[in-house]
């Protein structure tokens, strides 16, 4: 998949002035926007880059007076699990997770207990017939309907540099009767305060962790003490499939494997398949992927290093991703109810122990964003920039209280640069940057690139016009598996532009089918490396 690159600049198009909608579905009027902002000697005097009091962006969350509860702990505490019974309880409400994978899980909790429960997140929709029940993922929560209750889980990740804007809108901005908030404790003062402002009752319950977590004294050794529920975590997709050599070759042990640029379904089916007692594959090589969104029955944490590359550069884990990951061994009730957590190097385990027995650091503050509303009356007193450069200016003037940062939007300013030389709406820009894309995949920023270019020229994106899907193939080797799982991505960000464009973007049912290939191909090179196992039948097009 190439780009077609378009060198000649185009002005903008021009924007309603009166009504347009957000980047989540919801009408906003220009003119109620002015009302958040002072008057001086009769003269409206807006300064659209005053952020310093976000909860007033949501009028309906405000005329409610809401019971917000924290339920605060370690892993494995039962603190999600109490927010979500009383969820199940309520005539009507909504969950709010950070992954697919747990947005799926609420949701089939749900209906298999007879409450009737709607599926969205970015790439799906799912409606059930009669239900008032909604599991989503953050990102998608509506502010603009009102539930009887509503839960967001890991409510610490507010605090994410890049997504923290995410939970702090859901925070905010749910109009729910009684609103349930799952995480880390480090999170309860910073919410504290935030809510002080909003007349909402605020209740904290700690929790206990259910089953024991023991830091052993001793690290691995040699690799034939690896044993079945054991899960080594290291941060790489070349090391993981290193480590899964390695242990595959005493011929004792087969590894499923979980890491971030798997497609979530595969990740789900990995997980299954260790979970599975009757399964050959009994030990787990993994990311820091486990430490939300899958439910694994895992005996011990294995780490085998205690540093990774962020993206910028190598750098040691904090204590709560320490934490997070070692808190996956032991799950109360399943095979492995106590946990156990080592390494592969004596140096680690002091760094290991130490962060098990303290607290993680308090949340100082949380993530925000500008709203589309924000970002197009700022525009309108800078007529000639383009959204990178609207973006760039809002940042640096943004005007934010002690309890809040601006998200990280580096990723969407390299989407913003591609946009700005097409002639497209400031809106549908802004829709393109919200997309998940990442730019320095090179494959995926083609994709990104080569839609954008053909919206802009026709407004009909055809998948079939770019994609060929004959040449999607069985992976042999890592980085024929990494083309593969880019080319999901691609397929994923077209179904995301589908549910957002109208009808620009009409073969929404051919992207996910050939996605669900995808995911089919990449499962079994996992599975059998490719080319040591036959290939099912409905696959074996794609030798």
């Amino acid at each position: 998949m190439t780009a077609v690159l378009l060198r000649r600049r185009l002005s903008p198009s021009t924007i309603s002035p009166n009504l347009f909608s957000n980047a989540f579905g919801a009408t906003v009027y220009v003119h109620d926007l002015s009302r958040q902002f002072s008057s001086s000697n009769g003269a409206a005097k807006f300064d659209f880059t005053d952020m310093t009091r976000p909860h007033t962006w949501y009028p309906i969350a405000r005329r409610k007076k809401r019971n917000v509860f924290l339920h605060v702990g370690p892993t494995n505490s039962g603190k999600t699990y109490h927010a979500l019974k009383q969820l199940e309880l309520s005539s009507s409400g909504v969950y709010c997770g950070p992954l697919r994978l747990l947005a799926w899980e609420v949701a089939k909790r749900l209906n298999k207990a007879n409450v009737p429960c709607d599926l969205i997140t970015g790439q799906e929709k799912e409606v059930v017939d009669g239900a008032m029940h909604k599991s989503v993922t953050v990102e998608m929560a509506d502010v603009n309907h009102e539930y009887d209750c509503a839960v967001i889980d890991e409510i610490q990740m507010l605090g994410c540099k890049t997504r923290g804007f995410s939970f702090t809108r859901a925070l905010l901005g749910i109009a729910a009767s009684e609103l349930h908030l799952c995480g880390d404790a480090a999170a309860v003062p910073l919410i504290e305060d935030i809510l002080s402002v909003t007349g909402d009752n605020v209740q904290v319950q700690y929790y206990e962790r259910l089953s024991p977590l023991t830091p052993l004294k001793k690290p691995l050794g040699s690799f034939s003490n690896i044993r079945t529920g054991d899960c080594i975590v290291t941060f790489s997709r070349h090391k993981i499939y290193k480590l899964k050599r390695k242990i595959e070759d005493d011929g004792k042990h087969l590894c499923s494997v979980v890491y971030g640029s798997l497609p979530p379904e595969t990740r789900s089916r990995q997980a299954t398949m260790f979970n599975d007692e009757s399964s050959e594959f009994d030990v787990l090589v993994a990311s820091d992927a486990i430490g939300m969104g899958l439910n694994l029955n895992i005996s011990r944490i294995i780490f085998s290093e205690l540093e990774k590359f962020d993206g910028l550069e190598m750098r040691p884990l904090t204590v709560p991703e320490i934490k997070q990951i070692a808190g996956r061994a032991g799950r109360y009730g399943s095979k492995f109810p106590n946990g156990e957590v080592t390494c592969l190097d004596a140096k680690d385990l002091p760094l290991i122990r130490s962060s098990l027995n303290c607290p993680s650091p308090i949340l100082e503050s949380a993530g925000l964003f500008p709203t589309f509303d924000l970002l197009y009356m700022y525009s309108r007193s800078h007529l000639n920039c383009g959204l990178c450069q609207i973006l760039e200016q809002f940042m640096e003037n943004a005007k934010l209280s002690p309890n809040y940062f601006i998200a990280d939007c580096e990723e969407m300013l390299k989407v913003a640069a591609v946009l700005d030389e097409l002639p497209i709406s400031l809106h549908d820009k802004y829709l393109f940057c919200l997309s998940p894309a990442d730019m320095s995949d090179e494959i995926l920023s083609q994709g990104l690139t080569q839609f954008a270019h053909t919206y802009a020229k026709t407004r009909i994106v055809r998948l079939r016009e770019i994609f060929n899907p004959g040449t999607l193939k069985v992976p042999k080797t890592q980085t024929e598996l990494k083309e593969l799982e880019s080319i999901h991505k691609v397929l994923e960000l077209y179904v995301w532009l589908s549910f957002r464009f109208d009808d620009s973007f009409p073969d929404q049912e051919l992207a996910a089918s050939q996605k669900s290939i995808c995911g089919l191909l990449i499962e079994h090179f996992l599975e059998g490396s490719g080319f040591q196992k036959p290939l099912p039948k409905k696959l074996r097009q794609y030798r």
